[in-house]
């Protein structure tokens, strides 16, 4: 993908300043309203494992892309809420891996359907045609940054 030289600074400030502002206020709203107990990391937790099935804590901070440390906090709490639980390997027993439990789907598919509701109210003023727009630069986007870190 060919980059292209951007010499607006100001303008490139602001689409920054705008993004970091817009995904700290859905993050806000998401937390707040969707779940007071259940914070955006702990939700996409419970999505792979809904999805997945059980998985290692260290197969979750590689698809989080987050530490270990801050995945065993956010794995503790889900723990502490009844959403997942723990269970060592029938095969080696020094493996530990995370299952939902009941409680976890319930209250997955609860965020999931206010979720939907949130990306109504989020997205209404926008067309379609906005939003296709807004889905293919944020493709390229990502496809910059992937290429990116590939590159290191």
């Amino acid at each position: 993908m060919k980059v292209k030289n951007i010499n607006n600074r100001a303008l490139l400030q602001e689409l920054d300043y705008v993004f970091k502002k817009l995904g700290r206020k859905i993050a806000l709203d998401f937390t707040k309203r969707v779940s007071p107990g259940i914070s955006v990391s702990q939700s996409l937790i419970l999505g792979i494992l809904n999805e997945d099935g059980p998985k290692k804590i260290s197969e979750l901070a590689e698809e989080l892309e987050i530490t270990l440390p801050s995945i065993t906090t956010l794995a503790d709490k889900l723990v502490a809420q009844g959403y997942v639980e723990r269970k060592r390997s029938e095969k080696d027993r020094r493996i530990v891996y995370l299952h939902i439990t009941e409680q976890g789907h319930s209250i997955l598919h609860d965020l999931m359907e206010e979720k939907k509701r949130r990306l109504h109210k989020y997205y209404a003023a926008l067309s379609e045609e906005d939003i296709r727009h807004l889905i293919r630069i944020y493709r390229i986007i990502l496809t910059n940054l992937e290429e990116a870190d590939k590159q290191r």
